[in-house]
């Protein structure tokens, strides 16, 4: 991948992207649109916080149904958004978020993570082809709580 200065619409664009991500997690109840925001084929990974990694729609509407009916109230929050690399059709971004959550036991979440998103120029717009997340704190017991199996 080439890493070309970034027009100003399509740095928005994607961050656009990254926000609309957050925006939807935080909904809790609009999983078609959620999906929206991803390739068919995506891959969202989520293994190096010690959950799961699942592809494409099928496989991140599976995982995101039962955290969406689990959950009570979610907020993500980004700062230090970045353009790592710029190809015109494709781009990779990263952001700190931080994420919180309630569940409907009273459980409660705190993450700090590092998001890594791999995105493609598409007819509609950009998307994500490929979600990583990482820790930037030590990750709580509560995340294994409220995803665990």
């Amino acid at each position: 991948m080439t890493n070309r200065p970034v027009p100003v619409e399509d740095r928005f664009a994607l961050q656009d992207l990254i926000t609309a991500y957050c925006f939807a997690v935080d909904k809790l109840d609009d999983l078609d649109g959620l999906l929206s925001l991803f390739t068919e084929d995506a891959i969202f990974d989520l293994s190096e916080i010690g959950l799961p990694r699942v592809d494409g729609h099928s496989g991140i509407r599976g995982f995101f149904g039962p955290v969406f009916d689990y959950m009570t109230h979610h907020a993500h929050y980004v700062t230090n958004f970045k353009v790592e690399t710029y190809a015109g059709d494709t781009a990779s971004i990263r952001a700190y978020v931080m994420g919180m959550g309630n569940s409907r036991d009273g459980n409660h979440v705190l993450v700090y993570v590092d998001y890594y998103l791999d995105c493609v120029r598409t007819a509609s717009g950009w998307k994500i082809k490929k979600f990583f997340e990482k820790a930037l704190m030590p990750m709580p017991g509560s995340l294994n709580e409220i995803h665990g199996d």
